[in-house]
């Protein structure tokens, strides 16, 4: 399908309800709860009637509190039913047309976003969604009309070394599912690799400014999923001229 202005607003509208469902998913998920079910006010327990329901929109209305207790909403549900929407529109903005390939890739930027935060959060990365993360990538890779092995299996064996080298100490063995992703996610080797190593760069940046600013110390265990999209994101962005800049 010709991109358009419809069809962006369409995959913008299908991005936001995504949104709005992956902030349910990063709230109940790491604490083992049910994603089913209406949501409620943290603060009163009131339960959230559907006009308060609209991505982005009710919170703009609300003006960020709830309707029953005004306590104030997270600024986080906007923000990431914004990311969510960026995330799924991307590819197809990149490729310029809208067809299977381009919608699963931004289906599984979504899940990897949603992963990132979820890590962030917790320092976990749950099975439940790393494996879909894992299945569809495979088929946007797939659906891309050029499905390559070398990236997911260099970015498993990448990470699979570090865990069998640190015994699991330094990195999580969801690390290796999400190198896989990466691979599918970038295509080839150099990319996969070049987008690895820009997700340590982007890490230790990170890393010592909050190390400087004294939110960090030493001792404290670094969330690496977020880096690991950041990477991924800067790799699809970047494109040829990544691989072109490290080449010469």
């Amino acid at each position: 399908m010709t991109l358009s202005v419809f069809s962006v607003g369409l995959l913008l509208l299908f991005g936001l309800a995504f949104g709005s469902f992956g902030s349910v998913l990063v709230t109940r998920v790491p604490k083992g709860k049910n994603i089913g079910g209406r949501s409620k006010c943290p603060g009163c327990k009131t339960q959230i009637q559907n006009r308060d329901l609209i991505p982005v929109v009710s919170y703009l209305l609300l003006r960020g509190k709830c309707r029953n207790c005004k306590r104030k909403i997270s600024l986080r549900y906007p923000l990431l039913e914004l990311g969510s929407a960026a995330v799924i529109v991307l590819p197809s903005i990149l490729e310029g047309y809208i067809d299977p390939f381009t919608v699963t890739l931004g289906l599984t930027l979504w899940i990897f976003l949603l992963l990132a935060v979820i890590d962030h959060d917790s320092q976990g990365i749950p099975d439940v969604l790393t494996l879909p993360l894992i299945a569809v990538s495979f088929f946007s890779s797939y659906f891309r009309g050029n499905l390559l092995w070398e990236g997911p299996i260099l970015g498993g064996v990448f990470f699979g070394v570090q865990w069998l080298l640190s015994r699991g100490r330094v990195l999580g063995s969801g690390d290796i599912l999400i190198g896989i992703a990466m691979g599918f996610i970038l295509g080839s080797w150099l990319p996969t690799l070049i987008g690895i190593g820009l997700s340590y760069v982007i890490g230790a940046i990170a890393a010592g400014a909050l190390l400087i600013t004294g939110k960090y110390n030493r001792k404290s265990r670094i969330a690496f999923v977020p880096y690991l999209f950041a990477g991924t994101m800067a790799g699809l962005l970047l494109g040829d001229r990544m691989i072109m800049f490290f080449i010469f």
